[in-house]
């Protein structure tokens, strides 16, 4: 089971649904520090959820150098390629 206290609302900053585990798309990425942020050969993970209705609609990717971007899935009928930044790196 996940924690609510991880993720307590859906990634979309427009909708920002309570969590549920219950519905809806879970996300974890894996994240190197960056120089001196962090020990020699560690990691951090990023969680993230969309509800159902923004996991229909939109997926989450991580960029290295960027962060975490919300875009529209390929399926849905918008044909534009928008990214919306929803974490920095």
């Amino acid at each position: 089971m996940f924690s609510a206290c991880t993720f307590s609302a859906c990634a979309n900053p427009e909708c920002r649904v309570p969590f549920d585990y219950h519905g809806g798309h879970f996300f974890r990425f894996h994240k190197a520090h960056r120089g001196e942020d962090g020990p020699a050969n560690t990691h951090s993970v990023q969680h993230f959820w969309l509800c159902g209705n923004c996991a229909a609609t939109f997926v989450l990717d991580y960029q290295v150098g960027r962060g975490v971007l919300m875009s529209r899935r390929r399926d849905s009928s918008s044909q534009e390629q928008e990214c919306r930044l929803i974490a920095a790196a």
